[in-house]
């Protein structure tokens, strides 16, 4: 019983620390709760995951065998919208060539974080990479 004592203590410590590293702590750290979004179809693979500070932009990596991304151009193929409202057309895509496999971050100066952080749902529709349109969609819990 008492070398139990000192493993029960220690895993009280963990499960508050993990407990306090990943609570939000206000309006900056809400988009952090956000996660990942995935999309495959037609053999090229997009990850997105929306960025937690600074303006609003949504990291992606695109993947595929059987396309050359360095063609497209996600500023004017992707928008976005928040809780139902109008969509926003993304205004920059930065991203270094990569052939099959590219990783950039996609900026949209029509969404302040503000909008961003409080959203419910958040929508972001790519169009004509592989497939006429994929829709990826945020929501976060009442």
């Amino acid at each position: 019983m008492v070398l139990l004592r000192p493993l029960v203590g220690a895993l009280a410590l963990v499960i508050v620390a993990a407990a306090c590293a990943t609570a939000p702590s206000g309006p900056a750290q809400r988009g952090s709760a956000l996660g990942e979004q995935r999309s495959e179809a037609e053999a090229v693979t997009i990850v997105a995951r929306w960025t937690t500070s600074g303006a609003a932009a949504l990291d992606l990596s695109l993947d595929t065998h059987s396309v050359d991304l360095d063609g497209f151009d996600l500023a004017s193929l992707t928008r976005a919208r928040v809780d139902g409202g109008a969509w926003l057309a993304a205004s920059q895509w930065d991203a270094p060539k990569g052939g099959h496999h590219r990783s950039g971050t996609l900026r949209f100066a029509a969404l302040d974080r503000e909008r961003l952080d409080s959203a419910r749902t958040i929508e972001v529709e790519i169009r004509d990479i592989a497939t006429p349109v994929r829709l990826l969609r945020w929501e976060r819990p009442t």
